[in-house]
């Protein structure tokens, strides 16, 4: 039977401190000397050692030498199939990663808002459906991730009640509980940016910082807050939230009940209401404008360019209390590239900021959208104490979806 897990910490199957320290380095700096582990842990070198021999003896960790003397050591993973879900307002998307075959195998499937579609029957029926596609059986699975794009609460490990309009196939379910009760599995849940960030920072921008901030920006706008190696979710599991970030007391009504937020100017429906009503010109989709300002339209473009600004805006603010060395932009608007980045840059706060923090670093997150799936697969690795110190090409390598329609 599954249990709510926190993801937050290493070594979820009881490793003790000292392993625990050693994979901590593994996976926030990449390959490592033995050398280089004594210093970052403070270990003697003998422990060290025999940490890595009973790593490398469960298959968790190998040794590759780099040149006549020297050899690194890497996190790897010889087993066990994850599945990573995404459970989005209007869309679901799932992969499967078999450590086994090292095979990959994805799905996505959208649907209209409020839909049974986004339903936690239908994340079991396609988690299934993954591993049949596998040629695997349910047994088989060593557990599963699942990213909502929507904050859980802490304590109770359920869909926060102001965002449950968005997802209301979900009140009230203590989501990593039902599912692995239903699946048999162990479950970690968490929100989509901090499983995101997660990622970003075991494999993308913010490897090899302790302090790393990720704000995701397409449809809804969210953040996800790594401090120490760990994802800081605060004493509710709200941390993170840049998305509601109150920008303009007197601006517009968030779905959140505040006014102002971030999200009602960089997220996707205020992007495009913001260009029909300065333009007239309609877009379908943030994808769609992004498009167009890339081949030239001057609309789409200032509309990216505020949408920069305000970012700036919101960065500097959260920048002045948790002092990030890296902040790195994922989701459509990390996509946009300098369309949107030339805004933030401009903006005053930024400037202003970079003044008495020079070091900061605002960056492109590496991971696309794929972001939320690795930090899924990195979630479970977490909890079981294993772990990847380089991502396999295979498991970056996206299948060609199956895509299926309600």
């Amino acid at each position: 039977m599954g249990r709510r897990q926190d993801t937050s910490g290493w070594g979820g199957n009881g490793r003790s401190g000292s392993v625990a320290r050693v994979l901590e380095a593994l996976r926030s700096d990449g390959p490592s000397s033995q050398a280089a582990l004594a210093r970052r842990t403070r270990l003697s070198p003998a422990t060290i050692n025999n940490i890595v021999k009973q790593l490398r003896a469960e298959g968790a960790a190998e040794i590759r030498p780099v040149n006549g003397r020297e050899s690194v050591v890497s996190l790897v993973s010889s087993r066990g199939v994850v599945v990573s879900v995404q459970v989005n307002v209007t869309s679901l998307h799932a992969a499967l990663f078999d450590f086994v075959h090292r095979a990959r195998y994805d799905v996505t499937i959208p649907f209209s808002p409020g839909h049974e579609g986004g339903s936690p029957a239908r994340v079991i029926e396609v988690v299934r459906s993954l591993v049949a596609e596998a040629g695997l059986e349910t047994g088989d699975l060593t557990g599963v991730a699942v990213g909502m794009q929507a904050p859980i609460a802490r304590p109770t490990g359920v869909v926060t009640s102001w965002a449950r309009l968005q997802l209301p196939r979900w009140k009230d379910v203590v989501v990593a509980d039902h599912l692995g009760a239903e699946l048999g599995v162990p479950v970690v849940a968490d929100n989509d940016a901090n499983l995101a960030a997660l990622a970003e920072w075991t494999w993308g921008a913010g490897q090899g910082t302790d302090t790393f901030l990720y704000v995701l920006s397409s449809e809804q706008v969210g953040g996800g807050l790594v401090l120490g190696g760990r994802i800081h979710r605060g004493g509710d599991g709200l941390a993170g939230e840049i998305g509601h970030a109150v920008l303009e007391p007197g601006g517009p009504v968030c779905f959140c009940g505040n006014r102002g937020c971030l999200t009602t100017f960089v997220a996707e429906r205020p992007i495009l209401a913001t260009l029909e009503a300065a333009a007239g010109a309609r877009a379908s989709s943030l994808a769609d404008v992004i498009a167009a300002a890339r081949g030239g339209d001057p609309a789409c473009a200032r509309v990216l360019f505020e949408a920069g600004r305000h970012l700036g805006r919101a960065f500097a603010n959260a920048a002045k209390l948790v002092a990030p060395s890296v902040i790195a932009v994922g989701g459509l608007l990390g996509e946009a590239g300098e369309l949107v980045f030339d805004g933030l840059n401009s903006s005053v706060e930024i400037s202003n900021l970079r003044t008495v923090a020079p070091t900061l670093s605002v960056q492109l997150a590496r991971l696309g959208a794929d972001a939320t799936l690795l930090g899924g697969l990195a979630a479970m690795m977490d909890h079981l104490g294993q772990g990847l110190s380089v991502l396999p090409e295979w498991a970056k390598t996206t299948s060609a979806a199956r895509s299926f329609s309600n």
